[in-house]
């Protein structure tokens, strides 16, 4: 349940009654400033893993949260400053309403201090800011403002956005040396939802243009009037237009004149022109862009220059380190208060996978080779040691990838090998003069027997011709078969021997004479014939002439 609303004004009350509250997914820590308009928080942003980040929360007054002006007005800021995406302007990261509280706005938030109040504390000390730092957040200042007035909507249209705010409050420096422009909540812009209503004043009075104190019409220049002012204070120490009420603060503004910067201090004379110049009660005598104002105050610089951020830190750690010092300690006392965001040990918060799922434990099942443990904070550890299972899929895969791979060229070469290899029909025919491989002979006893035929049929003459022994008949040779080639080659011919002239005369005899029987068909590849057998000796009476 919500606290009741403090009475604006009560500053104690309202940090009482804001610290802890929760706002979304932000818890109210500490109050950090407090305005007319509304408060500012400094918040956390809680997330899962113990995930913590810092914010600044600003939030309406709870006389004004449900006022349909006010409402307007920070609606218009939200949208304003979000669309700004500048180192020197403040970041807007959210906008979001709550139950009880209203709408809240979320900014980053910057550790440091205001120049309104680096000014107060170095008058305090009866020194003056200095000129290099003066001149650095200036600068920043101006190119933060430049970024605003330069603002385009979706459709690339300038907004023609002014500022009407600017003033020392509104320029925070942080510990890292950087100015950012901040409060965008009276700014006008040509689309917006709050307009002025007549006689109504948006702004600080002592750090208003002249035309907008005087008939409330404002352009961008007006925002370099007020610029003007805080250079003119910051190098002095002292207060431009600040009267003892709001008629003779605006008679000085209108009717005064402004006294050069060197005039009170003689070191300050180079920076006499740009300063009154950015004075100029008539909008077109002065500064046009802020560009324009910052070339002006780099040259008038001069030797002295511009500090670097490092040494703008330096000087808000130590004029505003009591402060910060004790809003860190705020922080640390609220979160202490409050507990801190951390994993419970043994939980690990899984994502989430259309519906919400309970968190799940380091008890499940682990990798192989992974060892897992809990620091002393809670936070998880993992360390793997074995191989990745990924790694192995991964190999399985290419493996099996390389296999099919390979036996498709396998294939590839055999049905190439088969499409070169001749065919019987293509085949050379073999020569009369060669016997043929044959593999299987159905009646190998009629060719054993067709020999003792021819041998009687062939008549032998006793006294004219001299009998040679034959030799054995050689067996026939088996063509080897044809190797696979890669690539089919033109089969070389051999040279067969000539036949000798025993076996010619044979091969003659056996033509010539009868057969009785036809000889058996052979096949297209018949076996290899056995071995004839040895011719039988056969008695021949020989008649020697030469004998008595």
């Amino acid at each position: 349940m919500n606290a009741p609303a403090s009475a604006p004004g009560d500053t104690k009350a309202d940090q009482r009654s804001m610290a802890g509250r929760q706002l979304g997914r932000y818890e109210i820590l500490t109050q950090l400033a407090s305005g007319g308009m509304a408060s500012v928080y400094i918040a956390r942003a809680q997330g899962v893993a113990g995930f913590e980040r810092l914010v600044a929360i600003k939030v309406l007054h709870p006389h004004l949260a449900y006022e349909q002006e006010f409402i307007s007005m920070f609606l218009d800021e939200a949208r304003l400053a979000a669309r700004i995406r500048h180192m020197n302007v403040v970041p807007t990261l959210d906008i979001s309403d709550s139950q009880g509280d209203g709408y809240f706005l979320v900014m980053e938030y910057i550790e440091g201090d205001h120049l309104g109040a680096l000014l107060g504390r170095a008058a305090k000390q009866g020194e003056r800011l200095p000129r290099p730092f003066v001149c650095r957040v200036i600068v920043d200042a101006l190119q933060g403002l430049s970024a605003a007035h330069r603002l385009n909507d979706e459709k690339g249209n300038p907004l023609k956005l002014v500022h009407r705010d600017v003033s020392p409050h509104n320029i925070l420096i942080g510990t890292d040396g950087i100015a950012r422009l901040t409060d965008f909540g009276v700014a006008k812009a040509e689309v917006r939802m709050a307009s002025t209503r007549a006689g109504q004043f948006k702004g600080k009075l002592s750090y208003m243009a002249p035309e907008q104190a005087s008939t409330g019409t404002t352009d961008q220049r007006s925002d370099l009037f007020s610029m003007g002012i805080i250079l003119w204070e910051s190098f002095t120490g002292r207060r431009l237009f600040k009267g003892e009420s709001n008629a003779a603060t605006l008679n000085k503004l209108l009717h005064d004149p402004v006294p050069k910067p060197s005039e009170l201090w003689p070191d300050l004379a180079e920076f006499d022109e740009v300063t009154i110049r950015a004075l100029q009660r008539d909008p077109d005598e002065r500064f046009q862009t802020a560009e324009e104002f910052v070339e002006a105050l780099e040259q008038a610089a001069g030797r002295a220059g511009v500090a670097s951020t490092r040494r703008v830190a330096a000087v808000v750690r130590q004029l505003a380190s009591e402060k910060i010092e004790s809003e860190n300690a705020r922080v640390r006392d609220a979160i202490d208060h409050l507990g801190r965001s951390h994993i419970g040990q043994g939980h690990l918060p899984m994502p989430k996978d259309g519906l919400s799922q309970p968190s799940q434990t380091y008890s499940r099942s682990l990798p192989e080779g992974s060892i897992s443990g809990v620091l002393p904070d809670g936070t998880p550890i993992f360390i793997r040691t074995g191989n990745d299972p990924r790694m192995l899929r991964w190999f399985v895969i290419t493996l099996g990838v390389l296999v099919l791979l390979y036996a498709g060229f396998l294939g590839w070469q055999f049905t190439r090998n088969a499409s070169v290899e001749p065919s019987p029909a293509t085949s050379p025919a073999p020569t009369s003069a060669e016997p043929q491989a044959v593999e299987a002979s159905p009646a190998p006893r009629e060719v054993e027997s067709a020999r003792p035929r021819e041998e009687k049929a062939s008549p032998v003459r006793t006294a004219d011709v001299e009998v040679e022994a034959l030799p054995p008949a050689e067996p026939p040779k088996v063509a080897p078969a044809p190797k696979q080639q890669a690539k089919a080659k033109p089969r070389r011919q051999r040279r067969r021997p000539r036949p000798t002239k025993a076996k010619s005369q044979r091969r003659a005899e056996a033509t010539s004479a009868p057969v009785e029987d036809p000889a058996p068909t052979v096949a297209p590849t018949p076996p290899p014939p056995k071995a004839p057998p040895e011719p039988k000796p056969v008695d021949i009476e020989i008649s020697n002439p030469y004998r008595n």
